[in-house]
């Protein structure tokens, strides 16, 4: 009987990795539009059911490169602007 649940498992398991297959290839096939409209149904579904849908983690992720290039110029602005003063002799350094 063991041998038989074992099987049967082994079945549903290949059966969901089928059906995660034909999922992943069904949005391959997808524009970035119609990609987009799902998202945002997705999104509306949760919040519907008084959920907060998940962050993009892509644009989570170019918000911190946006946020991290945005410092860097900000610092290099500052050094340039120390650099220059010094080169003037307006402050002590």
């Amino acid at each position: 009987m063991g041998s038989l649940e074992r099987r049967v498992e082994s079945l549903e398991a290949e059966r969901k990795m089928g059906e995660e297959e034909l999922i992943r290839e069904a949005l391959g096939r997808l524009s970035d539009e119609e990609l987009d409209a799902l998202e945002e149904s997705l999104d509306a579904e949760a919040r519907a059911r008084g959920e907060e849908p998940p962050p993009n983690e892509l644009l989570e992720k170019f918000k911190e490169l946006e946020a991290s290039a945005i410092e860097q110029q900000r610092r290099n602005a500052e050094e340039s602007l120390r650099q220059d003063w010094n080169y003037l002799g307006l402050v002590d350094g």
